[in-house]
């Protein structure tokens, strides 16, 4: 008899044996009640949370700001290795990984920038222990010695500063302990994962404690070089952080703080999406061009792309209680050194080859007064000052193979009648200045920035549930820029315009191409302006077009225009919220909030001015046309935000909904669009979003715990007519903006069990998003993103010792990180695609 019939029989069976009955409901009531038991009674309610998420402790239900707190045991038990997990249980924050492995954006209700463009602070702001990290490679080391991580969504200007215009993550560390204890752990996984970490903390004298914490992780990379053998995208990474705390007193603590991280990796992977009409010659002068299955992870490069990374940095916190006021100081300097390289066409054949360092120094100080009695006022106010030097030097240059690319593309250009020997001889050049090995543009910028920020906030009990929070900063920011180039790219330099008008001319009109003639002969009306920008093509064949702008495609390096410049903004921000506490387990709050993000300076190869309101488009005048490369953008004017929220924060003991539903805007978005060598950086005229947050837990029964957070919102271009589209510059006003979910769920669900001495847990996870267009610069047809993941973690614990098996991407979702037009190959598009399934065993003990 089959099993289900068998089951359907049972009732009716017990009944004719004198047996009682028992349904599958019974079975259900029966089950649920032998895990309640068997669990430990340390499960039974939910915990109370404690945030600083407004610069003063308070419970995360009693704060009336949208923020979500990810504990160190969920760090622990879903395995968040460093902040690119942390995504995966948070819903509005978007992390990508991009050109390299210490390039990392930061995304909060999809607003984020700033990632490998250096001269761009992010837009998402990131502090460690109150310290602010101005670029993202400075915030990407592993989770250690961390109590739990606040992500602050919408803007926080008035409390955090200008470049916080988006959001805040805030990231706590644990205080160390006047009791000798700590842990350690160890870990492997697949592709040679090897990974240790180790705290301790105690006492070295009465009022003197100390913790000394460090991490190391080593992998095997995932990725496939085809041509070298080598594997990319691994991870090879330590760092140290070491702690003071001195309490003086019942009423004065100092806090030292130093650590140190280094990154030495071989990264990012690249892999062609899609293959253009430039591959065929690729391969024909001796080149390798993967163009298998994408997700292979496969390509074919000369050298692989390396990361240096070497972070660090000390602060000193100073916490002073006199009578009811609390002085609060942290002063905190910051280096970052940061090198890396890539084979800028990822290809085999040696075309262009990319090399940059970067080296940043940042003092910081903040001081801050507030009141720290119970009452019906508080209030708080403040300062902020930053001081900071960047250096930046970046090389693209071409390689061995470039000369015979660029004769091919010229032949197979159909009704170009030029040659590069034939275009060298008639400008009285010797016959191979173009295009020789090692030829390009070196770009050396320097960035020197001064910015602060005064605050104040009062919070004003004013009924017995009634709260009102009122604050205001005013900021300030002065940056002095300065770039130089060394230019050896000799065919970079040429006019094109110019060099295919005057044969075109002649051909057509039989007189040379004097300014006089251009003016006055009859055929002139409109022909000047034809042949500026009209090259030669089937539709357009000799001698009515312009030959020589065919080879525009060759001059992807044209030459930075060398400047000194400088901006200097201020910008007052403002917070009020009302708080009432409905009931003692429900809370509702509504306010409005401004941010302010100062000029950020594009510091890529790609910076060059604007062009000129009116251009004159005559190959004879003083502006070449700017479709050919000429221009771009030198920076991008500061950026200002609003939102306006209304928030609902419930919590029982055994169930927590949270709920923010937001309308957030910001003018003048800076918008960081990566091309391949450099960034297109613009103002976005305004990008806004509305929609709704909700977290949710719940726990059924002591051994269950359920999770379902989530973020639904609706972004849109408000205005934006100067964007970067496929084919130029287009009006992408009224438009979804590229890169941004309109919908994302994080479900969790998390079992628990235990007897007498010996414990354990069960974790699964996930990530799932709509689909959306990856980049503006892209079609969605060509590249698009949707996100299905799973997450998975098992262990148990027994007389302090935790065994946990983990693993990330369990179903081996796809999809691509971002995707740009391949460099120099007019036609084709490279990606990064997602990292695949991972794997590994943890052991950790307490001590």
């Amino acid at each position: 008899m089959p099993l289900v019939t068998r089951m359907k029989l049972l009732p009716e069976i017990n009944t004719l044996r004198g047996v009682p009955v028992v349904t599958k409901t019974d079975l259900i009531r029966a089950g649920v009640l032998a895990i309640a038991l068997f669990a430990p009674p340390a499960y039974a309610q939910l915990e109370e949370v404690v945030v600083t998420a407004t610069k003063r402790e308070q419970t995360l239900q009693e704060v009336p700001v949208a923020v979500t707190v990810t504990q160190a045991a969920t760090i622990e038990r879903a395995q968040i290795h460093d902040l690119n997990d942390l995504q995966s249980v948070v819903p509005s924050l978007h992390v990508l990984q991009e050109q390299t492995s210490t390039q990392t954006n930061f995304e909060i209700r999809g607003f984020g920038n700033g990632a490998n463009n250096p001269g761009i602070e992010p837009s998402v702001g990131v502090f460690v222990d109150g310290v602010y990290r101005s670029r993202s490679a400075g915030a990407i080391g592993d989770l250690v010695d961390v109590e739990r991580v606040e992500v602050l969504r919408g803007p926080q200007s008035t409390l955090f500063g200008q470049n916080a215009s988006a959001g805040v993550i805030s990231i706590i560390s644990k205080l160390p302990e006047f009791k000798f204890g700590g842990d350690a752990e160890v870990g492997i996984g697949d592709y040679g994962f090897k990974q240790a970490k180790a705290r301790i903390t105690g006492p070295l004298a009465d009022s003197l404690a100390f913790s000394l914490a460090g991490s190391y992780e080593k992998r095997d990379g995932y990725f496939n070089d085809v041509n070298t053998g080598r594997k990319t995208n691994d991870r090879n990474r330590w760092d140290l952080r070491a702690q003071l705390l001195w309490k003086a007193s019942d009423t004065f603590t100092v806090r030292l703080i130093g650590d140190i991280g280094k990154i030495n990796e071989i990264c990012c992977g690249v892999s062609m999406l899609l293959p253009g009409p430039t591959v065929p010659l690729i391969q024909a002068i001796g080149g390798k061009v993967y163009t298998g299955p994408f997700f292979d992870r496969k390509a074919d490069y000369n050298y692989e792309p390396t990361n240096s990374l070497d972070n660090r940095g000390v602060s000193l916190h100073l916490d002073w209680d006199v009578d009811a006021v609390r002085l609060t100081s942290i002063t905190a300097l910051r280096q970052q050194k940061l090198d890396f390289t890539y084979d800028a066409d990822f290809t085999s054949a040696d075309l262009a080859n990319d090399f940059n360092d970067q080296h940043i120094r940042t003092f910081t100080q903040e001081i801050r007064l507030a009141s720290n009695k119970d009452g019906p006022i508080g209030w708080m106010i403040g300062g902020y000052y930053n001081d900071e030097n960047v250096t930046y030097n970046n090389s693209v240059l071409q390689g061995a193979d470039f000369r015979n690319y660029a004769t091919g593309l010229i032949v197979g250009a159909g009704g170009s009648p030029l040659t590069l020997p034939g275009l060298e001889t008639s400008l009285g050049l010797p016959v191979g200045t173009f295009f020789g090995q090692g030829q390009g543009l070196t770009v050396d910028t320097t960035q020197k920035s001064k910015a602060s920020t005064i605050f104040g906030q009062i919070d004003w009990k004013f009924a017995e549930r009634l709260k009102l929070t009122v604050g205001v900063a005013y900021s300030t920011d002065k940056k002095d820029v300065a770039i130089s180039q060394a230019d050896t790219d000799v065919f970079s330099s040429l006019n094109l315009v110019n060099i295919g008008f005057g044969g075109a001319f002649a051909a057509l009109t039989g007189l040379p191409p004097t300014p006089a003639n251009i003016a006055t002969h009859p055929a002139q009306a409109g022909l000047a302006d034809f042949l500026s920008v009209t090259p030669c093509s089937a539709a357009h064949p000799p001698p009515g077009c312009n030959a020589a702008l065919g080879l525009y495609p060759l001059q992807f390096l044209p030459p930075v225009v060398p400047f000194a410049d400088s901006s200097n903004d201020n910008q007052a921000t403002y917070t009020t919220r009302l708080a009432w506490t409905a009931t003692d387990n429900i809370n509702f709050y509504v306010g409005a909030s401004t941010g302010f993000k100062a000029t950020s300076w594009n510091l890529s190869i790609d910076s060059k001015p604007l062009p000129p309101a009116t251009m004159d488009r005559s190959p004879l005048g003083g502006f070449p046309n700017p479709y050919y490369g000429r221009y771009g953008s030198r920076f991008a004017s500061p950026e200002k935000s609003t939102v306006y929220e209304l928030g609902m924060k419930s919590q029982w003991q055994t169930a927590v909904v949270n709920i923010a539903v937001f309308n957030q805007a910001i003018r003048g978005f800076q918008s960081n669009l990566f091309q391949g060598v450099g960034f297109y950086l613009a103002n976005a005229g305004k990008q806004s979003t509305k929609g709704v947050e909700f977290e949710t837990l719940w726990k059924p029964v002591p051994a269950i715990e359920l999770a379902l957070n989530g973020t639904v919102m609706s972004p849109v271009y408000d205005s934006y007519p100067n964007a970067l589209g496929p084919n130029g510059t287009v009006d992408l006003s009224g438009q979804r903006p590229a890169g941004i979910h309109t919908m994302i769920l994080d479900p969790a669900v998390t079992f628990f069990w235990g007897q007498d001495s010996l414990h354990g847990f069960f974790r699964i996870d996930g990530e799932f998003t709509d689909t959306d267009q990856l980049v503006d610069n892209i079609p969605k047809s060509v590249a698009s993103q949707k996100v299905s993941t799973l997450n998975a973690a098992a262990g148990f614990s027994v007389s302090g010792w935790d065994l946990t098996l983990w693993a990330r991407n369990l179903t081996d979702d796809q999809y691509l990180l971002l995707a740009f037009p391949s460099v120099a190959q007019s036609g084709s598009v490279s990606a990064y695609p997602n990292q695949p399934r991972t794997f590994g065993i943890s052991l950790h003990r307490k001590f």
